[in-house]
C-alpha cells in the first residue's frame, strides 16, 4: 500500500488581457475594447471515503491546473482555466513542504487533515485575469495602448501523508496472531502464514457483532526500535494514531510473553502523539497451543497484576475472540459518548473574520523598503513597468492605495530602490 507521497502541484495561470479597438463602420471614436483574461484554475484536495491507497499518486509527477484564456474583442472574457481536483482517501494529512517539512520542523503543522468523508481544501488559488484596456480607459486616458498580463499561478511542493480511520488497532509482535484474530472477527482476509512479517501492509475488516459493528486494523508487526523507523517503524506507527482503542494481541505461547508485551508498550510511548493513553485490551492469543497454557500458569500473579482488561483466547479457533470483540465495543461506546458530552459541553463562539491588511511596509536589512500584499504584487507582476502609460498606471494606482504616504513615512524619496514581490523599482510616486 502506497500511504506517503511527494510531488509539486502548480495551479493556472490567469490569462492575459488584449489591447483592441472598436473598429466598426458607422460607429464613430469606438474606442477601446480590449476584454479582460481568465482567471487560472484552482487546485482543490478532496477525501474521498472509497479510496484506500494513494497508489496513482506514486509516479510523483507535476499536477497542474488549467491556464485562465486570453481576453478577446469587444469586451469578451476569458476563458476561466479548468480545476484540478486531487482525490485522496479519507483520513489524509496535508503537509507544505516549501513552508515546513515535518521531517525538519519537528512542531510544524500540517495544512488540513481530511478526516472526513467529502472534506476538501483549495491547496492552490489560480492566478487572476490580466485586464484589458478596456479596464484602463479614463477621462483623461481615452485610448490606452496597453493591457495587463495574467497573474501566475501559485505552486506549492506537497506531501501526502495516509492515517487510516479504524476505530480498534490490533498491535503487537511479528506473528503474535493479529491477522488470524481479524480473519475470525471479520471477512477480511489478511495474509497468515507462520513467519514474521507477513502482514506487510494494514488491513481493514468490518466487525459485526449483529447489533452493531466496528471497524478494526490488522498493524504490521512492531519490533523494538519501532519508533526510531527500524523494520516497519514510522510507516505504520502513524496509522495506530486514528484509532481510538487498541487490542494488544500477546502470543503466550513464545518463551517471554510478557516482556514482548512490555516492548511493544514502549515503543508506543517512545513514538509518542498520544499512542500509550489510548484504552488498551489485552488478548492472551495462542492458548490452544500447549506452551500458551503453561505459560499462563506460570505468569499468573504477573498478568493478575496487569491492571488492564484480559481475554483468554485463541484467534486459530475462535475461542474466546466473540467475548472480546463484544468488550472492545463497550469501549468504544464509552469513548464516544464522553466524546460527545465534551463536544456538547463546549460554548460556540462565533468570532468575525480577521481582515486582511492591504499591505505592509517596511525597510530591510539591507536599507532597502519593501512593499508586502496582495495587490502591490500582482500590480508589479502583471503591468509592464517598462513601458511610460502602464507604469504610470502602476504609480499611480500604488498612490491612490495608500503605499506612497506609507514609503514616505519611513524616508523613501523619488528615485529611491523599492521591492516589491520579486521586482526592485526606482520609486517614481508622489
Amino acid at each position: 500500500m502506497i500511504d506517503c507521497v511527494e510531488f509539486e502541484i502548480i495551479a493556472g495561470n490567469g490569462g492575459n488581457g488584449i489591447v483592441s479597438f472598436r473598429r466598426e463602420k458607422f460607429v464613430p471614436q469606438g474606442g477601446p475594447d480590449g476584454g479582460d483574461g481568465g482567471r487560472g484554475g484552482d487546485i482543490v484536495i478532496v477525501a474521498d471515503p472509497r479510496m484506500s491507497t494513494l497508489q496513482q499518486y506514486r509516479d510523483q509527477r507535476i499536477r497542474r491546473a488549467g491556464n485562465g484564456g486570453q481576453g478577446g474583442p469587444n469586451q469578451m472574457h476569458g476563458a476561466a482555466g479548468t480545476p484540478l481536483e486531487i482525490i485522496v482517501p479519507m483520513g489524509s494529512v496535508i503537509w507544505d513542504l516549501d513552508e515546513a517539512d515535518p521531517e525538519l520542523v519537528p512542531d510544524a503543522e500540517p495544512l488540513v487533515d481530511l478526516d472526513q468523508p467529502g472534506a476538501s481544501i483549495i491547496l492552490a488559488r489560480g492566478g487572476r485575469g490580466g485586464r484589458g484596456n478596456k479596464r484602463f480607459a479614463t477621462s483623461t486616458r481615452q485610448a490606452p495602448t496597453f493591457a495587463q498580463r495574467g497573474q501566475g499561478g501559485r505552486s506549492r511542493r506537497i506531501r501526502i501523508e495516509l492515517k487510516l480511520i479504524a476505530d480498534m488497532g490490533l498491535i503487537g509482535i511479528p506473528n503474535a496472531g493479529k491477522s488470524t484474530l481479524l480473519s475470525s472477527w471479520s471477512r477480511a482476509t489478511p495474509k497468515i502464514a507462520a513467519y514474521p512479517f507477513t502482514t506487510l501492509e494494514p488491513e481493514l475488516g468490518v466487525v459485526n457483532l449483529g447489533y452493531d459493528s466496528f471497524v478494526a486494523a490488522d498493524m504490521p508487526g512492531l519490533i523494538e526500535g519501532a519508533s526510531e523507523g527500524v523494520g516497519l517503524g514510522h510507516e505504520f506507527l502513524r496509522h495506530i494514531e486514528r484509532t481510538r482503542v487498541l487490542v494488544h494481541v500477546i502470543d503466550m505461547s513464545a518463551d517471554d510473553p510478557l516482556g514482548n508485551r512490555d516492548l511493544i508498550d514502549q515503543e508506543l510511548r517512545d513514538f509518542g502523539h498520544g499512542l500509550a493513553e489510548k484504552p488498551q485490551l489485552l488478548a492472551l492469543n495462542k492458548l490452544d497451543h500447549p506452551d500458551g497454557q503453561a505459560q499462563m500458569e506460570l505468569l499468573a500473579d504477573e498478568l493478575a497484576a496487569i491492571d488492564l482488561p484480559k481475554f483468554e483466547i485463541s484467534a486459530a479457533t475462535g475461542e474466546g475472540t466473540r467475548e472480546l470483540a463484544q468488550r472492545a465495543f463497550l469501549v468504544l461506546q464509552e469513548l464516544r459518548a464522553e466524546t460527545k458530552i465534551e463536544e456538547a459541553r463546549e460554548p460556540a463562539i462565533l468570532r468575525p473574520e480577521p481582515q486582511r491588511s492591504r499591505f505592509d511596509v517596511e525597510v530591510a536589512d539591507d536599507g532597502i523598503a519593501v512593499v508586502r500584499g496582495p495587490t502591490p504584487e500582482w500590480l508589479a507582476e502583471t503591468l509592464d513597468l517598462n513601458e511610460a502609460e502602464p507604469r504610470a498606471e502602476f504609480f499611480d494606482r500604488l498612490s491612490r492605495l495608500g503605499v506612497a504616504r506609507a514609503l514616505h513615512r519611513v524616508g523613501v524619496s523619488p528615485g529611491d530602490p523599492v521591492r516589491i514581490g520579486d521586482l526592485q523599482v526606482r520609486w517614481d510616486g508622489t
